[in-house]
């Protein structure tokens, strides 16, 4: 990966206010990127709503209301000068997030979690988190539910933590890391949440290297050397702090699932800095492409 595409985001909205700092990430990004951004709402129908629809062959009420309100939330990020498409598709969060992405894969899925209730609750919260972060091949900014409002749409950034458990498999989200500090002309740290160093680290450290160096064969620099990630090894905590410290930051991780060890993803670090850190988290699926 030599250069930084973003020019379709895709974020999903239910309409409620709690959503609203998700969205405004969303617009920050597209604007800085000059992205189109895809607005998508899970229209969940009524049985009753559905027969209707299917007897008559016309919308129903709750189609024609979710359709008027997407309308009003395009027509106001269209008079910020952003492109907008406008898309409803029936079913859950989960399988129209899902859908969509697939049939139309977007540079960036933005999700939202802020505050608790059903509409945005069970969209990140869960099992729904593991099918959306493990399935989509674009990577997927997360806004926690501790991310503070009151965003600089500017999207001005202070640093990145590219964070990861120093496995290869984390190694996909390095180049990313990279190329958003040079985006954004702000420093890039590195930071490995492990137990304190054993000679498991040592090795996990060389193919850790390995896959770096598969991931961005240009790069010589000490990112490239075991020795700089031993040294860079951090307490999940202290990163978490460091968030609360200071939010305008940006978190990129690799996000993957150790079948062999029966780990999911809401039991990794990783689910733990989604759900916990106080500024935004890129993650990136272990296995997509980079090119």
């Amino acid at each position: 990966m030599h250069e930084l595409k973003m020019k379709r985001i895709l974020f999903a909205t239910d309409f409620l206010e709690n959503s609203r700092l998700a969205l405004d990430y969303a617009v920050a990004f597209a604007h800085h990127f000059k992205a189109t951004v895809v607005l998508l709402h899970a229209l969940e129908l009524s049985s009753p709503a559905e027969e209707a629809e299917l007897m008559t062959s016309r919308p129903s009420l709750s189609r024609m209301a979710a359709r008027e309100r997407l309308d009003a939330l395009a027509a106001g990020l269209r008079r910020t000068g952003l492109d907008v498409e406008e898309v409803i598709e029936a079913g859950t969060p989960c399988q129209v997030i899902l859908s969509q992405a697939r049939a139309h894969p977007p540079d960036l899925l933005v999700l939202g979690v802020h505050g608790v209730h059903r509409g945005v609750e069970h969209l990140l919260i869960g099992s729904n988190t593991e099918k959306i972060l493990l399935a989509v091949s674009c990577p997927t900014l997360s806004i926690g539910s501790h991310v503070p409002a009151g965003l600089d749409l500017s999207l001005k950034l202070k640093d990145i933590l590219y964070c990861s458990d120093l496995t290869p498999e984390a190694a996909t989200a390095a180049p990313y890391a990279r190329m958003l500090g040079r985006e954004f002309h702000v420093p890039v740290e590195v930071c490995h949440i492990s137990s304190p160093p054993s000679e498991q680290d040592v090795r996990s450290a060389e193919e850790y290297c390995n896959a770096l160096g598969d991931a961005m064969p240009e790069v010589t620099d000490p990112w490239c050397t075991s020795e700089f990630h031993r040294n860079q090894m951090v307490d999940l905590n202290q990163i978490l702090r460091r968030t609360e410290v200071d939010p305008e930051r940006l978190i990129v991780l690799g996000v993957h699932a150790d079948s062999q060890l029966g780990r999911h993803l809401h039991t990794s670090f990783a689910y733990q800095l989604l759900t916990r850190a106080a500024c935004p988290v890129l993650s990136i699926r272990a296995g997509r492409s980079n090119n």
